[in-house]
């Protein structure tokens, strides 16, 4: 829940204590919060609860399914698939692990920093593994340059641009 909220039914809470009617509540939340103001409805239904003598100003506990699966675990799970075939979609992924398409898709992007290119997920940020092979090849590259730093530089102009 977002601090503006807790904010407002502390408010809620003070006016309820002052005798103020929900009419009245709602009122003066509105003049201090502006458009941010909770909903009527959600005013009048907080101020009833601390009417009837209600004292935490927090959400009651929800129960059914848990609002995220993006847990250690299921990161885990992902990683290890998209590690064993970088080539499955994100609806296979989904169905093998028994998740949402959305959490699998979120997984990816933004615990694994990974996306999809041309049929294969792949990792946005340089790992372990391939550093030495791209090493190898950056170091071979600027070598090559090095060498023939004439032809390099006939082909960029004075303009700046390639020709």
């Amino acid at each position: 829940m977002s601090d503006r909220y807790l904010e407002q039914r502390i408010s809620i809470k003070f006016c309820v204590k002052l005798n103020k009617s929900a009419s009245e509540t709602h009122h003066l939340l509105k003049e201090a919060y502006g458009d941010e103001v909770m909903s009527r409805a959600r005013v009048f239904d907080w101020h009833k609860r601390f009417k009837e003598g209600r004292e935490d100003i927090r959400d009651d506990a929800r129960s059914g399914r848990p609002v995220t699966h993006r847990t250690d675990e299921n990161i885990k799970k992902v990683k290890d698939l998209v590690c064993s075939n970088r080539q499955l979609t994100v609806r296979m992924m989904a169905e093998e692990l028994n998740l949402d398409k959305e959490t699998v898709r979120l997984i990816l992007k933004e615990n694994l920093n990974m996306r999809k290119v041309s049929a294969k997920v792949i990792s946005g940020i340089l790992k372990d593994e391939p550093k030495p092979r791209k090493l190898d090849f950056c170091s071979d590259l600027s070598k090559e340059t090095r060498k023939n730093s004439s032809c390099v530089r006939e082909k960029y102009s004075a303009s700046g641009s390639y020709e």
